[in-house]
């Protein structure tokens, strides 16, 4: 009621343009598409329709229309293993290309395991794989390359291969916040460089080092960034093998050092035994 009056609640699909309708005909519609009211109500403001954004991973099911709220599901590749989903994530891409269990709208891939087998002295799995001189590196780079790079120091050469726009898609799509987004814009608005390392910086330091290269390289295909995505795998790729080369150069030298100082340590040990044996010999030479 209102003041003392009796008013007329409006049917689903409208909502009241005065403040005590007498008749459906003091009701409005929603606008289909946009709007929406689901019950018999006595409001005078219908609900926003839902958004499946493809940037969270998701599709239309079902469109919005005046009387019902639109239906979203995870879009092809994208998972989701939640009871209400604002968000899906990208299905695992499995290394080895072998699946144990294809990925679902509600569950993950499951990778199937390889035997491991020896190369050139490095327990490896699957098909061997060397760097562009043909060397065969150890399972430990290859372990960086695929999930466990530290991106702290390569920021700067990833970025260099996106615009600001596919930064910013990016890390929407990972739900980095917008008043995170605004401020970090604001804080560097003359530099589009320094606007793209301190987003993705603000992205690495939520999603933490575990994993962050393979989510990297595989959001971006996702998101239709595929030469951006392949320069970056090429760039650390390069720079891990690089790094590995230097380091296994290092620890030769180191072990060469030690069995150079260990042969000349013998070396002192005997002269000084001989030296005991014939002191006098070795006075008169």
């Amino acid at each position: 009621s209102f003041s003392g009056q009796c008013c007329t609640k409006c049917k689903r699909g409208h909502v009241k343009s005065i403040d005590c309708p007498k008749t459906q005909e003091h009701c409005v519609p929603c606008k289909c598409g946009e709007e929406y009211m689901d019950h018999i109500n006595d409001l005078d403001e219908c609900m926003r329709c839902r958004s499946c954004d493809k940037a969270l991973g998701l599709e239309v099911v079902k469109n919005c229309t005046s009387t019902e709220n639109a239906e979203c599901s995870c879009a092809k590749n994208h998972y989701c293993n939640s009871s209400r989903c604002e968000h899906c994530e990208s299905c695992t891409v499995c290394e080895n290309g072998q699946i144990e269990k294809e990925c679902t709208s509600t569950s993950d891939t499951v990778c199937r395991m390889q035997v491991k087998r020896k190369v050139n002295n490095y327990t490896t799995q699957g098909n061997t794989a060397a760097a562009d001189t043909g060397k065969v590196h150890s399972p430990e780079t290859l372990r960086l390359i695929h999930i466990d790079v530290d991106l702290t120091h390569h920021v700067p050469d990833i970025v260099r291969e996106m615009t600001l726009e596919q930064v910013m898609t990016f890390v929407r799509h990972h739900r980095l916040s917008e008043p995170t987004i605004e401020e970090t814009l604001l804080d560097n608005s003359n530099n589009t460089s320094e606007q793209k390392i301190k987003l993705f910086q603000k992205w690495y330091q939520k999603h933490g080092m575990g994993g962050a290269y393979e989510t990297l390289i595989c959001s971006l295909r996702d998101l239709k960034m595929r030469t951006a995505a392949d320069k970056i795998e090429r760039k650390l790729k390069a720079a891990v093998c690089s790094h590995q080369e230097r380091r296994e150069s290092y620890n030769d030298k180191t072990e060469q050092s030690n069995t150079c100082s260990q042969e000349g340590e013998k070396c002192y040990d005997d002269n000084a035994e001989i030296s005991k044996t014939y002191p006098e010999s070795l006075e008169e030479t």
